[in-house]
């Protein structure tokens, strides 16, 4: 299906918040968002007003609208929220996972075994799409849901920090971990195990923040 105006505007806003390209309080201008994206002004309306859903755009009346800042507040609360419902997710998905989510779990496991970790780019695309996988595989579209929103404003605060990051730092061990769990239907070791990730998360960051 061809995204609409609307999506492609929340998508290609959302990459340029999440990786820092609109920094945390800076000011947003529809105009220069329409002249650089090539959009009208009625779909990045509607994306920027989705994005303030999501807690990425700020808006304060008879101001304008900002991107959303960053602080240790933010990064524990966040942390306190993914450190329940994404072992939950895991959870559910050593149950429901389908043929073809397993086969794609398989493979984010093979290319996390091979990456080149120095490649912190690479290294967070990789885990990302284990995240979405993860988030997909439960079968709870709310869950899901909540899971996407949270991991991009976690995302945010890798990027915000990426200059600083060691190959360690991401635990892409966990990938291999939790798929092992999963193929034995163990959703108890895989919810433990996602625990150890999302804490390792935690743990990094705020060593940089």
């Amino acid at each position: 299906m061809t995204p609409t105006d609307a999506e492609k505007a929340y998508l290609q806003i959302r990459d340029r918040i999440v990786r820092v390209k609109m920094p945390p309080g800076s000011v947003i201008r529809e105009e220069e968002l329409m002249a650089e994206l090539g959009l009208g002004r009625t779909p990045i309306r509607e994306a920027l007003k989705q994005l303030h859903n999501e807690n990425l755009v700020v808006i304060v009346p008879r101001r304008g609208m900002f991107v959303a800042d960053i602080s240790i507040t933010d990064l524990h609360q966040i942390y306190e929220v993914r450190l329940e419902i994404e072992p939950l997710a895991v959870y559910l998905a050593a149950e429901r996972i389908g043929p073809e989510q397993l086969a794609e779990l398989r493979q984010l496991a093979t290319e996390a075994q091979r990456a080149d970790t120095e490649d912190m780019e690479t290294t967070l695309a990789l885990d990302g799409r284990f995240h979405r996988l993860m988030a997909k595989a439960c079968g709870n579209r709310f869950l899901q849901s909540q899971i996407e929103m949270l991991y991009h404003l976690s995302l945010r605060i890798w990027h915000l920090s990426l200059d600083r990051l060691c190959p360690r730092d991401v635990d892409l061990e966990a990938h291999t971990e939790i798929l092992t769990a999963i193929q034995q239907g163990d959703g108890r070791q895989a919810r433990e195990r996602m625990r150890r990730h999302i804490r390792h998360f935690q743990d990094t960051v705020k060593v940089y923040l």
